[in-house]
């Protein structure tokens, strides 16, 4: 009913106008009366074909603005039936999917989407914007043509025709993939921070356990020396002074530890090349390592190769004294341990053997994880430091090591090192 009161308002204002171009002419007679209805009528026609005509334009201004927007926007836009076909997409659209439009056209838009269960999210998102009318969200992965996939966030929105009838679905695709590797960065950074908190908490009620014991040695047995000393009984005090030896050969080895992975960590370790007899070397490192030894326990030195090496003496140090004092540590009394070098031309090879108690198969994947130890090992003294730091300095020497290991019947520790070229 309005839109009629509105079409009798317009078509008066044009019979008023073409009134007033006429009165602007000159006057007519009673016997022009037709003529001047149908010169009336002309003017309205024509004036109203030009509003029509302006109308047009602006209709057409505005159809080539919207599909501006569309075709540039920096998101996809897709429009789809009710069965969720492709029926219009942009420019934006087929670069995310990777398909020119004549690909696109006449394709589920589920098709496109990477698992079972983002179509089976599709299909419930779909019907909910169709059935509800209202705004529908959802994240899923898309699979692009080259195989690629990505993550991406769709709105869906029901486009109604006059008649609010239903005319369109319109999906808006964002890709939300650096979002999502921002919230992986975050997520990987969060559980990093947690792991160190753990690690620090373990780190701390390991030192304090360590600590403790050669220090409780050492207190008890200079107590006991005293009163050795006070009853003139000083030949007592040897074995006294051997166990305040051992303790503080345990806390010097504590701290070189925790000092090695330190440096090791910050970068502050420098390989110092120098030419040594390797074999003369391993001996002095027998020897050194005599005073940890279990009763009965021998260690065995095989050689193969060339006797001179020109390597760090004190990362070699490091690696070799680790792996045999916990072949000392790990094995029982009476038990042989073995190790073998074998210089080539171009490798070193550093093997330790022992026939302990071995490392569990379930846990082998964490040796060399800060702090990891094995469940079988009690209260052995240990940090769980100690092979975490031989094999950052075997791979600062761009060497590798391996193992092999059966409960309770030993393990073999590997190292192999290019071998540097002597200077000439």
């Amino acid at each position: 009913m309005s839109n009629s009161r509105s079409n009798k308002h317009d078509f008066s204002e044009l019979r008023k106008k073409a009134e007033e171009k006429l009165r602007q002419s000159p006057a007519k007679t009673a016997a022009g009366e037709i003529e001047h209805e149908l010169n009336v009528h002309e003017i309205e026609l024509r004036m109203q074909n030009m509003e029509l005509l302006e109308t047009q334009e602006k209709l057409n201004a505005a159809l080539l603005e919207y599909s501006e927007l569309f075709e540039l926007s920096p998101v996809g836009y897709f429009i789809l039936d009710k069965n969720g076909i492709i029926e219009k997409v942009n420019e934006r659209g087929t670069v995310q999917l990777g398909l020119e439009k004549a690909g696109l056209l006449g394709k589920p838009f589920s098709s496109f989407l990477y698992t079972e269960i983002d179509q089976d999210n599709f299909y419930r998102h779909k019907n909910l914007a169709i059935e509800e009318g209202t705004l529908q969200r959802l994240e899923c992965e898309i699979k692009k043509k080259d195989g690629s996939v990505f993550s991406a966030f769709v709105k869906s929105k029901v486009i109604k025709g006059e008649k609010l009838e239903f005319k369109h679905l319109l999906s808006i695709v964002t890709d939300i993939s650096g979002i999502k590797e921002h919230e992986h960065l975050v997520e990987m950074q969060l559980i990093k921070s947690e792991e160190l908190n753990a690690m620090k908490s373990r780190f701390i009620s390991m030192a304090s356990h360590e600590f403790r014991t050669p220090l409780s040695a050492v207190l008890s047995s200079t107590s006991l020396i005293e009163q050795y000393l006070q009853n003139g009984e000083a030949d007592k005090t040897k074995r006294h002074l051997t166990r305040i030896k051992s303790s503080i050969r345990t806390l010097v080895s504590i701290l070189d530890e925790f000092l090695s992975i330190e440096k090791l960590e910050s970068g502050k370790v420098e390989i110092q090349r120098s030419i040594f007899d390797l074999t003369e070397f391993c001996n002095d490192l027998i020897e050194e390592v005599h005073a940890i030894r279990k009763k009965g326990q021998v260690i065995h030195y095989h050689h193969a190769g060339d006797n001179e090496v020109n390597e760090d003496r004190n990362i070699i140090q490091h690696i070799l004294i680790n792996l045999l004092s916990n072949a000392c540590k790990y094995s029982g009394e009476e038990k042989e341990i073995n190790l073998f070098t074998n210089i080539s031309d171009h490798n070193i090879l550093l093997i330790v053997k022992d026939h302990g108690i071995g490392i569990p198969e379930a846990e082998q994947q964490n040796v060399f994880s800060r702090f990891f130890r094995a469940h079988n090992t009690g209260n052995m003294e240990g940090t769980g430091l100690g092979l975490t730091v031989v094999k950052r300095y075997v791979e600062l020497l761009n060497g590798t090591i391996n193992f092999t290991s059966r409960q309770n019947e030993g393990t073999t520790f590997t190292v192999e090192l290019p071998r540097s070229q002597m200077p000439f």
